[in-house]
């Protein structure tokens, strides 16, 4: 389809009813403290009281809403649950909600996720505070974090152009009312060990919250060792009563050894796809066999707001943010040389027996968003009818440079790997900036009828312009001028419950082909997605809350197929469509004072539509079902301050390329734990552990695309937290 026949074709549109619903009274409350509606306040908070319920969310336009108002599944992993598990990387905190997998990498350097099947894009569906623009290719820190936020579904209308997979929203502590400070040493059993620092307070009409990190780093795996680092600060002015100003900062830095993955062989299309049997493998062994490959990265994140109350429930309010990341990496990744060595299961007194190559694709690759936003919210009433409007203008600028791949092969074994000595590979000269910029105006409009009824609906004028540029292969540049609305409805019977329905469609970009295609870096025309669902949510108290929904996306399609003629590497292909069509539910919070649980399930069918070879197959890294259950449990019969933890945590098989030429098979971890609170002179102190994986299962962690990743050895955290 042509660029012009695609703009033409459709609307394009996005998530109207992530602005529509909860029209943003911006607080910029944090959670805990956030419960407190329509102040127009600065609200200031500290650790949440150990809570793992919350009833509020903080996505998009959603700050402060109610989560019973939002048409949407939401998952809200607080503070307390990163805690209580000793959450690391952001799969620690989103394994939490069904339907969330890695895919496409190795998992110790960072993790690419899939939300519902489909993939989130690194540049687009990641969000700080609700509003900039984060860069996911890295490993985010979350000591920092007061929580994470799933946001699922299309959203591109209020944050522009996105996967509808959904938002992932990162929310960092914010400035205490009184002075806090703590500091937390932690550890692991594989030799981590690193050191937290976390101090806030208000003072008059200033607050500042300021976090600091220092790590080493040790994944467990043969040479996967390295260091990360982070230092962060947010601060609240209110000169006035009428005006608001925040600003925050984040800095982190990370590099660790990348051991290598799997990149299969593709067989004839009918043919089976062998693969290696995860359970006959050493969770530890590196296959890369190098100590040299390390995956560096560092970035920063800036991020100023503005609100000011013009007139009782009416406020203008502005932002401005940008986010850049560098990193140098070496990519490795393991290939057999014929599809045979593709399993263990052959006799291992066979010569060939784990032979192959391992490749190392020196790039280095410099990303930077920009955003900015001005909006105008506020609230009519007429007896029991409300309307709220907002009306708002923003803009994303993404910017990507990465260098061309400078590739090296050796000889390797993946069952006994050699070392392979460093052979510094060069890095290439970086290419003109690739350049894309969105720009939309947005008006949309919410009817509530006495809190029983709500009616939403959006429009959205979009200016869409993607230079065509990345690396060195080159394209028309693609430009679309879409309007987009979307409608939806709220019910609620009784004040602790809520039925919705909502359709919406969306314009996403095409993800750009992975590094292991012939066509690797091309980039595409975006494509259209429509969404619809439907769900109910209960929460008889503000800390237990019931969700259930039913969905269904129709998005275009983009796989790994067999390689064209004349090349060995898969290539990447973006034509049919993909339908993803599940249920999924969630019970999180408190079910009686002493007992906090977060329990989670999705079923799933994701299948390829309108393509002659593939129609009818599994979409690739896409679990037919997942769930989890998880809980703290305080022991207060026998002493109040010891509480104990658990998770049961199950993905199902998945195909491990569109072809379904394989499968990775379904696996369940266990993860048990524990803390202890106590006073150490006047100092509280908390004692906590955390055994991952106690059952030391081996399994593929990250599945797709023609590649497979282990998952690490199994580990125990430790740390001990004071307070000042």
């Amino acid at each position: 389809m042509k660029n012009g026949d695609l703009v033409r074709s459709k609307a394009s549109v996005a998530s109207a009813l992530a602005l529509a619903l909860a029209i943003p009274n911006i607080a910029w409350a944090q959670s805990g403290a956030a419960e407190e509606e329509d102040t127009g306040e600065i609200v200031v908070t500290g650790e949440r009281a150990n809570e793992f319920g919350t009833d509020t969310v903080q996505s998009g336009s959603f700050r402060n809403a109610k989560i019973l108002d939002v048409p949407l599944t939401i998952a809200v992993i607080p503070a307390a649950v990163l805690q209580s598990q000793q959450a690391i990387e952001l799969i620690d905190a989103v394994r939490n909600t069904p339907g969330v997998s890695s895919t496409g990498t190795g998992t110790v350097a960072y993790q690419n996720i899939t939300i519902r099947g489909i993939t989130a894009d690194t540049r687009a569906n990641f969000r700080l505070n609700g509003s900039l623009n984060v860069i996911s290719a890295t490993a985010f820190p979350l000591e920092n974090k007061d929580r994470v936020e799933v946001l699922k579904g299309a959203s591109a209308l209020y944050y522009g152009f996105s996967s509808p997979a959904g938002i992932v929203n990162l929310v960092m502590k914010r400035p205490t009312r009184e002075l806090l400070f703590s500091t937390t040493t932690f550890g692991d059993t594989n030799s981590g060990i690193g050191q937290h620092a976390d101090l806030g307070d208000t003072m008059g009409i200033f607050g500042y919250r300021l976090n600091a990190v220092a790590a080493h780093l040790d994944s467990g795996i043969d040479y996967a060792d390295g260091a990360r680092y982070m230092a962060s600060g947010t601060f609240d002015l209110k000169p006035t009563n009428n005006l608001t100003i925040t600003a925050d900062i984040e800095w982190f830095q990370k590099h660790i050894v990348e051991p290598a993955f799997f990149v299969l062989t593709q067989p004839a299309v009918g043919t089976a796809m062998p693969i290696p049997d995860v359970q006959l493998l050493e969770a530890k062994t590196n296959i890369g066999g190098a100590d040299w490959d390390y995956n560096k990265t560092h970035e920063l994140n800036l991020l100023g707001k503005v609100v000011y109350e013009i007139a009782a429930d009416w406020d203008v309010s502005g932002y401005y943010g940008q986010s850049r990341m560098v990193r140098f990496r070496n990519n490795p990744q393991f290939g057999f040389l014929n599809l045979a060595q593709q399993t263990t299961s052959l006799n291992p007194s066979s010569a060939t027996y784990g032979v192959g190559r391992v490749q190392f694709s020196g790039q280095q690759a410099v990303f930077k968003n920009t955003n900015y936003a001005l909006e105008v919210n506020g609230k009519f009433r007429f007896g029991n009818i409300t309307n709220e409007v907002l009306i708002g203008a923003s803009r994303t600028l993404r910017a990507n440079a990465s260098s061309p791949n400078v590739r090296q092969s050796f000889t390797q074994n993946f069952v006994r790997p050699v070392y392979i000595p460093n052979p510094s590979i060069p890095y290439s000269a970086m290419p003109p900036v690739s350049k894309i910029d969105d720009k939309g105006i947005y008006l949309f409009n919410r009817l509530s009828f006495n809190d029983v009824v709500q009616v939403l609906g959006g429009i959205r004028k979009s200016w869409y312009k993607n230079d065509g540029s990345i690396n060195t292969i080159t394209k028309t540049p693609y430009t679309a001028e879409p309007m987009a609305y979307s409608v939806g409805a709220v019910i609620k019977p009784v004040e602790w419950a809520s039925i919705y329905g909502t359709y919406i469609e969306g314009l996403e970009e095409t993800p750009a082909a992975p590094s292991n295609t012939d066509n690797a870096t091309a980039v595409f025309d975006p494509t259209i997605s429509s969404q619809y669902e439907a769900g109910i949510k209960i929460q008889p108290r503000s800390n237990l809350l019931f969700q259930a929904a039913y969905f269904k996306i129709d998005r275009g399609a983009a796989y790994v197929g067999p390689p064209l003629p004349g090349q060995t590497l898969g290539h990447y292909y973006t034509d049919g469509r993909q339908i993803y069509e599940g249920a999924e539910f969630s019970l999180t919070g408190y079910v009686v004072p002493d007992l906090a649980v977060n329990v989670a399930a999705m079923v799933l069918s994701a299948k390829y539509r309108d393509q002659p070879v593939i129609a009818g197959n599994r979409v690739d890294g896409t679990p037919k079902s997942s769930w989890s259950v998880s809980g703290e449990y305080r022991l207060s019969w026998l002493d109040p301050q010891l509480k104990i933890s658990g998770g049961v945590y199950h993905t199902g098989s998945q195909a491990v390329n569109a072809n379904n030429q394989a499968f990775a098979d379904p696996y369940t971890t266990f993860d048990v734990g524990g803390s202890y609170t106590f006073v150490m002179g006047e100092r509280e102190v908390v004692a906590r552990i955390n055994g991952q994986n106690v059952g030391g299962k081996k399994y593929w962690s990250s599945v797709g695309g023609n590649s497979l990743g282990m998952a690490p050895p199994p580990s125990v955290k430790l740390s001990l937290a004071f307070k000042y």
